[in-house]
C-alpha cells in the first residue's frame, strides 16, 4: 500500500481515480483500501503521479490484445507487495497491524462503479474487435486463459485478505495454514478458484486434438503442476514476509527489553542515588559523571575498559561497595574474554547484587564465578531476610527484566533460590 513505512511513503490513489498527492513512494505497493482487484493500478498511479484511472484504463486497453495486459497484472500482483493505509479507529488499526483482523472489503462509490462498469464495456468490446479481426487469441485459448485468470484472481484476491496473526504467533506447520482455514468463505472462494484452474487445463487439454496419449498426460500433468504453484506463491510469499516481520518484532522487542533492564540498572539505580545522597554536591557530581560516561558507552558502543569476566565482575563489585556500603566478596575459577553473552552476564549479576544490597540486610554479599569449557557460571549469594519468589509479580524489573529475561536473551538461564529468612542465591548460566 501507500503507506506511511519507511519503504513506501505517500498517499494511496483515491479509488475514484484522483492522483495522488505527497511524496512518491520509493518501492511500487498495491494499496488494498484502494484496490478494486488486487491494488496493481493504483499502486502503479501512486509511483508514476498519474491518475488511477488513466492507468486502470491502459490494462485494459492492453488487455484486449491477446490477454497481454491481464498476463502483466497478474504478473505484477506477484511482484508489488500488498498494503493498507487507511484511517481506522485506533483499535481496528492496532489489531490491523498485528494480523488480528482481515483487511476489509473495498466497497466501490457509485462513481466507482460506474467507472469500473464502463471500462468492462470497453474491454469486452475491444476484445470482440480484436477477435473479430483474426488478431487474438484462438478460441480454447482465450478461454483457457480467461478462466486460469479468474482462478489465480480469486485465490490471490483471497491471500491478500486472510489474517496473519497464526503466522506471527503460532507453532509449527499448522500456522502456514490455519489463517486460510480461519474463515470458511476463505477456503470456498480459493476452492472456487482451483475449480476455475482446473477448468482452464481441461479447455487446454481438448484445443490439442493432435496429441498422443503420453503428451496428453504430460501436459495435464504439466499445466497441473503450473497452476498449482501459481495458485499457492502469493499465500507464501506473504507468509515469508509474516514471518520476517514477526522475527523483525521479536528483535525490536529484544532492544526495547534491554534498554528497559539498563535504564533500570543504570539510570533509575543511580538517580535514586542521587536522591539519598542529595546534600553533598561532590559525590552527586561524580555520581552523574559515572552515569554519563556508562551511557555513552552503552549508546555508541564504547569498548568497555574491563576485557575479561572476572576484571567486569570486580569493577561492578566495587561500584556496589562503594554506592551501597555493603562487603561483596568476590572468589573466581578461570576465566574468559568478556564477549556480549557474558556481558549480559555480568550486567545481571549487578542487578543481583544490588538488589542483595538494597533488601536482603545482609552486611555481606558472596559471588561465586566459574569459567568451564562449556559453561559460564556466576553465583550471587546472601544470607539476608530472603523472600517469597512466588509473590514477584511480573511488573519487577529487577527479577524478571533485568536478571531472568536478560540472561535469557543471552541464550543462558537464571535460577533463584530464596526463601523468608534462608537468604537469597541466584545462579546465572551461560554457555560458551
Amino acid at each position: 500500500m501507500s503507506s506511511r513505512d519507511p519503504e513506501a511513503t505517500g498517499a494511496p490513489a483515491a479509488a475514484g481515480g484522483a492522483p495522488s498527492t505527497g511524496v512518491v513512494p520509493s518501492r511500487s505497493v498495491r494499496p488494498l483500501n484502494a484496490a478494486w482487484i488486487g491494488g496493481v493500478c493504483a499502486g502503479l498511479a501512486d509511483q508514476l503521479g498519474w491518475p488511477v484511472l488513466v492507468v486502470r484504463a491502459g490494462f485494459v486497453i492492453v488487455g484486449a490484445i491477446g490477454l497481454i495486459g491481464v498476463l502483466g497484472y497478474l504478473v505484477l500482483w506477484l511482484l508489488m507487495p500488498g498494503q493498507r493505509d487507511d484511517r481506522r479507529a485506533p483499535g481496528l488499526e492496532s489489531h490491523g497491524r498485528t494480523g488480528m483482523r482481515t483487511v476489509g472489503d473495498v466497497r466501490l462509490s457509485g462513481v466507482d462503479a460506474g467507472a469500473a462498469m464502463a471500462l468492462a464495456l470497453v474491454g469486452g468490446g475491444l476484445l470482440w474487435l480484436v477477435q473479430a479481426s483474426g488478431w487474438g487469441l484462438r478460441p480454447a485459448y482465450l478461454l483457457a486463459g480467461s478462466l486460469a485468470a479468474l482462478g489465480l484472481g480469486l485465490v490471490w484476491w483471497q491471500a491478500d485478505r486472510v489474517s496473519t496473526r497464526e503466522v506471527r504467533t503460532g507453532k509449527g506447520l499448522r500456522r502456514l495454514v490455519a489463517p486460510l482455514l480461519a474463515r470458511g468463505s476463505s477456503v470456498v472462494i480459493v476452492l472456487f478458484g482451483l475449480v476455475l484452474l482446473a477448468g482452464a487445463v481441461i479447455v487446454l487439454l481438448y484445443s490439442q486434438a493432435g496429441l498422443t496419449e503420453v503428451g496428453r498426460v504430460l501436459l495435464v500433468a504439466g499445466a497441473a503442476a503450473i497452476a498449482l504453484v501459481l495458485a499457492v506463491l502469493p499465500w507464501l510469499l506473504r507468509v515469508r514476509r509474516a514471518l520476517a516481520q514477526a522475527q523483525q518484532d521479536a528483535l525490536l522487542a529484544d532492544a526495547r527489553a534491554d534498554m528497559a533492564a539498563h535504564l533500570h540498572d543504570s539510570v533509575l539505580q543511580t538517580l535514586a542515588l542521587i536522591q539519598r545522597q542529595a546534600s553533598d554536591p561532590k559525590k552527586v557530581s561524580a555520581l552523574a559523571r559515572r552515569q554519563e560516561r556508562e551511557l555513552r558507552q552503552w549508546l555508541y558502543g564504547e569498548e568497555p575498559a574491563s576485557g575479561s569476566l572476572v576484571e567486569a565482575l570486580t569493577e561492578e563489585m566495587l561500584d556496589v561497595e562503594s554506592d551501597h556500603g555493603v562487603d561483596v566478596e568476590l572468589v573466581s575459577v578461570g576465566d574468559a574474554e568478556l564477549t556480549g553473552e557474558l556481558s549480559a552476564i555480568v550486567r545481571a549479576a549487578r542487578e543481583a547484587m544490588v538488589n542483595a544490597a538494597k533488601h536482603s540486610g545482609a552486611e555481606r554479599i558472596d559471588v561465586y564465578a566459574e569459567v568451564d569449557p562449556d559453561l559460564v557460571s556466576v553465583y550471587i549469594r546472601d544470607r539476608g531476610v530472603g523472600f517469597d519468589l512466588a509473590q514477584i509479580t511480573d511488573d519487577r524489573m529487577g527479577v524478571r527484566g533485568s536478571i531472568t529475561e536478560r540472561v535469557k536473551r543471552a541464550g543462558g538461564r537464571a535460577i533463584i533460590k530464596t526463601a523468608p529468612g534462608q537468604g537469597t542465591e541466584v545462579r546465572l548460566e551461560v554457555p560458551r
